[in-house]
């Protein structure tokens, strides 16, 4: 992402951030998301521009307003994050379940003639997000992953009512300005049930990918899962309805499972990887809730293997 400064405008509108993607279809889905959640009101960045691999900027790209805040937990590692747990427990997990529950209550429908429209071929619903798992896993050569994703695609939870979900929702995504808050970043968002953004939020607040010393692991550990669950009580708390246990952990499987073939996807170009990425720290209970899951032995993933 670049900061785009616009002459003859009046600040702070002159300034709006040009995101280049380089799948033209990722970009045209991203844009339909935001132009139709933004319709219905929803805070995320406002899209003004949008282009094709054509415009001469390098790839696909969209334009749109410079969101005002700091995500909500930046600037954090483990001991800060001890020392700031007693307000984080009070405010963050009420505002992950606010604004999850708001996009919840969102009208799917327009949404799913907009990308019809716009005729985006990147995944969209679940059935095509894990079929696109599946196809990655193979051109890895990621054998046992494969393996999980035919499991996953074989035992699917009862089917529900489909809402707008994020799939990416946690704190770093969620720019807070004083009483306002903006949700960024909607790569993986999908026309799905609700627990494709309740699994993941969850597992990122009772499993934090914070560097800390090993000593203070088993305290941010207790203290993730209070978090996470008041995180699903305020989701509740503001309109929102819990899916059953085999629902969560389904799509908490199904996101370990990307998790996973993403770090594969790291591991074969190493000169793009980050080792610092939350994704090595989540790797072992990614593991191990897809081994539980489906009942498979998967390999270990981590950043000694890039």
């Amino acid at each position: 992402m670049s900061l785009v400064r616009l002459a003859n405008v009046a600040p702070p509108a002159d300034t709006m951030v040009l995101r280049v993607m380089p799948d033209p279809s990722l970009a045209a889905k991203e844009t339909a998301i935001q132009r139709e959640i933004t319709r219905q009101g929803f805070p995320a960045p406002v899209v003004r521009l949008a282009g094709g691999t054509d415009a001469g900027v390098g790839g696909a790209f969209i334009l749109m307003d410079l969101a005002p805040g700091a995500p909500a937990l930046a600037g954090l590692d483990g001991i800060t994050a001890l020392r700031r747990l007693p307000a984080l427990a009070r405010r963050l997990p009420d505002a992950l379940g606010h604004v999850s529950a708001a996009l919840h209550a969102l009208d799917p429908a327009p949404l799913r003639t907009a990308l019809a429209d716009a005729g985006v071929t990147a995944p969209s619903d679940v059935p095509a997000f894990l079929a696109f798992l599946t196809e990655s896993a193979d051109q890895l050569g990621s054998a046992d992953l494969r393996a999980a994703a035919l499991w996953l695609a074989g035992h699917p939870p009862p089917a529900s009512r489909h809402v707008i979900a994020h799939g990416d929702l946690h704190p770093f995504n969620l720019l807070v300005d004083r009483e306002r808050w903006t949700l960024l970043d909607w790569t993986t968002a999908l026309i799905a049930d609700p627990a494709y953004d309740l699994a993941f939020t969850t597992l990122m607040l009772r499993h934090p990918p914070l560097t800390a010393p090993a000593i203070l692991r088993p305290a941010i550990g207790t203290a993730g899962a209070a978090v996470a669950r008041r995180f699903r009580s305020a989701y509740q708390r503001h309109g929102g309805t819990m899916p059953d246990q085999q629902t969560l952990d389904w799509y908490t499987s199904l996101h370990a499972l990307r998790i996973l073939i993403e770090l594969d996807s790291w591991h074969q170009t190493p000169a793009g990887s980050d080792s610092a990425h939350p994704w090595y720290a989540a790797s072992p209970v990614a593991v191990e809730i897809l081994s539980r899951t489906t009942s498979m032995t998967l390999g270990t993933r981590g950043p000694d293997s890039v």
